[in-house]
């Protein structure tokens, strides 16, 4: 079984999300994504706006109809500050025959040295970095890694979709009242609306 994770937030999942999620599949041969939301990231200040419940719905309805979409609660279940290298050792405990990508924006790729052990985490996976289009690839040398980690995560980069998405600008349309359906899977949208979420100023 190859497997997919592909960890954040998610709050809440937008188009650019599943647009990734989407060339995953087309680009590797993986039996599954998995949607791995976090509980609290290390290297983010505060929590999320939406709760974990609200999270987890969310991703839910924004991966039906993809039978190799699916959602998995083991961060949050965790609780506490979500360390990549943890998940990657548990999902290695649970599920031992797997072999495992992990999917990540070039902020992370960047920031990966600061990560709690990165070595072990790249040891642990195929660390697969999605860039945007037309954003040059960065150096070796800018990882703070040690050179042959840093060449190999290099060349695991790959051209992403061109969608300029952040779920702070949903959020932020959402506190003003304005239509998500363009940022949005429709059932998302739906329930954001149904939920009253992100209303406040």
């Amino acid at each position: 079984m190859t497997t997919a994770l592909y960890g954040g937030s998610f709050d809440p999942p937008h188009l650019g999300h599943l647009a990734v999620a989407r060339q995953v599949l087309e680009r590797f041969a993986v039996d599954r994504l998995v949607f791995l939301p976090a509980s609290h990231s290390p290297l983010k200040d505060g929590t999320p706006n939406a709760t974990d419940g609200q999270r987890l719905e969310m991703l839910r309805l924004a991966a039906a109809g993809e039978p190799r979409f699916t959602v998995s609660d083991l961060e949050l279940a965790r609780g506490g500050v979500s360390y990549t290298v943890d998940t990657l050792r548990e999902w290695r405990r649970l599920h031992p025959g797997d072999d495992i990508l992990f999917i990540a924006g070039m902020d992370s790729l960047l920031t990966l040295h600061a990560w709690r052990e990165p070595l072990e985490i790249v040891r642990l996976c195929t660390f697969v970095t999605f860039n945007r289009p037309g954003i040059p690839l960065p150096s070796p040398d800018t990882l703070k890694l040690p050179p042959d980690i840093a060449e190999k995560l290099v060349a695991q980069i790959v051209e992403g979709p061109l969608f300029d998405i952040s779920s702070s600008d949903v959020r932020a349309r959402a506190s003003r009242g304005e239509p998500l359906s363009d940022l949005l899977p429709g059932p998302v949208a739906a329930y954001i609306s149904a939920e009253g979420l992100y209303q406040h100023p």
